[in-house]
């Protein structure tokens, strides 16, 4: 140690800082033995009586380092000791060391995507970035909204941060919704996020659209991405889009559609847009069928001509089926054969298109049906009702009126369709919006021998369009509550203040019972 310091202090500089540097290196030992083995060639080797002023110099800097150091590790009482601050830290110092408070702040202060890839460094700063994270796209993860999430395009990158933190429940029920700048990278974060979750643990996905996914450029993704969400596990999956659509289906080649069945746990399928039977789209949508061990099956809104449902229907055969949706464009004779062929199903929708118009079907085929829930035009309901052996208890009945069903009064027609049935738990007459006198369609003095328990009454469309007077509704609704002397509760939806006080007067005059009244007024 002696050697090598003799190379490094010049015994000529009088006081210099390096060479005080170099002394306060070492420790509190016996500093004046460094000093006489440094072996200068002022000094003797055998004396320590150090006469060369260069050495006194040296003695007298390693002594006052000596003292010095000994006075601060010994202080004395109420001595003042100087401390020096903010003195600068040779070891290394990680992020993650800092205060959780300090990184909130920290984060708080960076853009949207920033905290999209600080939350992908680790698992702590996954925690502290991805609330703010959240909070900033508008995604909700409060508890409150796990079992209902909803989230559109933009925010499918969030899926994946979202489903690798602490606080991820998975939800029961998801609405996504696909925007016009839909891109190939979202579709792939999302069907990531469902190819990460446990299977069949998310039960309903509903998916939007509001624009021509036909024309899109990702088109082949935007199938995958369907697919891929019909694989999940999902036990109900809706696909509805909100933009019209102006192509041409085309229900041909149904036989070479093949699928495996039960490749996927779906229990029931909507369908509400005519893009999903164009040329392009059909496949998903006929394998998804067939490949289903389907219980619901709801088409409607898809624009198909009733040459194309008699050709859909005709190659489909779904034997667990017990709900069925179709559009009125369907003939009732198409309808009645799909039913011959499907007898599990109890619950039966009719969509009416405004301007619609089927003849009665005469043609009749045998059901054995045990229906629960009939709604839809009477063009429908009725050729239904007919074709059954046995007449039908059912629990709902739902009946909307078009303007023709006025032949020759709305009465007489739906006491027409009503004794098809052995008893209506429920029964809900849609008045249609028209012009013409309402009283004009009155046969007063009929009653039904069917027992209805629940009868109600809805003018809420009749009223915005209609020019009739007040009065032509409140003779209309007393006489149907007095066709039917079994009912043991009224209501009424679209009335007017007056009307529904008129109303219960007639009412208290007509009824032997006592019946329970409820009215929605119109707005």
């Amino acid at each position: 140690m002696a050697r090598s310091l003799k190379h490094n202090i010049d015994f000529d500089d009088v006081v210099s800082p390096r060479k005080r540097r170099i002394l306060e290196s070492y420790s509190t030992g016996d500093i004046r033995q460094v000093a006489t083995n440094l072996q200068p060639r002022t000094i003797s080797r055998c004396t320590t009586d150090f006469t060369s002023p260069v050495a006194k110099r040296l003695y007298r800097e390693a002594s006052d380092i000596f003292l010095k150091r000994r006075a601060d590790a010994q202080p004395e009482p109420f001595s003042i000791k100087r401390v020096e601050l903010y003195e600068p830290c040779n070891t290394t110092a990680l992020l993650w060391s800092l205060p959780a408070e300090i990184l909130i702040l920290i984060v708080a202060l960076l853009g949207a995507q920033d905290m999209r890839y600080v939350a992908q460094v680790c698992s702590l700063l996954r925690e502290i970035a991805g609330p703010l994270f959240f909070a900033n796209r508008n995604f909700p993860t409060s508890p409150d909204d796990q079992c209902h999430i909803h989230v559109n395009s933009p925010n499918f990158d969030i899926l994946p941060t979202w489903i690798r933190m602490d606080t991820f429940r998975l939800p029961r029920m998801m609405l996504c919704w696909l925007d016009s700048d839909l891109r190939a990278p979202q579709l792939s974060a999302f069907s990531h996020f469902l190819q990460s979750v446990p299977h069949k643990s998310i039960q309903y996905i509903t998916l939007f659209w509001n624009f021509d996914i036909l024309a899109s450029p990702i088109l082949p993704q935007i199938i995958t991405f369907f697919e891929n969400v019909r694989a999940s596990g999902c036990q109900e999956l809706t696909c509805m889009g909100f933009c019209h659509f102006f192509g041409s289906s085309a229900i041909t080649k149904l036989a070479r559609i093949q699928g495996r069945v039960g490749a996927n746990h779906l229990k029931a399928f909507e369908a509400c847009s005519g893009m999903l039977f164009s040329p392009k789209l059909l496949p998903f949508t006929i394998q998804t069928i067939r490949c289903s061990r389907l219980e619901k099956l709801r088409l409607s809104h898809i624009a198909l001509s009733s040459a194309h449902w008699d050709k859909l229907l005709r190659n489909l055969v779904i034997p667990m089926l017990v709900e069925l949706r179709v559009d009125s464009d369907c003939a009732p004779s198409t309808l009645i054969h799909f039913l011959a062929c499907h007898p599990a199903i109890n619950d039966l929708s009719i969509i009416p298109r405004p301007g619609g118009f089927w003849r009665t079907n005469r043609t009749i085929i045998p059901l054995t049906l045990f229906i629960s829930t009939l709604d839809g035009p009477l063009s429908h309901v009725l050729p239904v009702l007919r074709s059954l052996r046995k007449p039908p208890a059912l629990g709902c009945l739902l009946l909307s009126l078009q303007a023709r069903d006025a032949s020759p009064d709305y009465i007489t027609t739906i006491l027409q369709c009503v004794g098809h049935c052995d008893s209506v738990r429920y029964l809900r007459i849609s008045l249609p919006p028209q012009s013409h006198s309402l009283s004009a369609m009155i046969w007063p003095g009929t009653r039904s021998a069917v027992r209805v328990n629940h009868l109600a009454i809805d003018t809420s469309d009749a009223a915005e369009s209609s020019s009739a007077p007040a009065g032509d509704a409140l003779a209309l609704s007393a006489v149907w509550i007095e066709a039917f002397p079994t009912v043991k509760r009224v209501s009424m939806r679209g009335y007017s203040g007056v009307t529904a006080g008129d109303l219960v007067d007639v009412m208290r005059r007509i009824v032997t019972a006592d019946v329970e009244v409820s009215v929605k007024l119109q707005s």
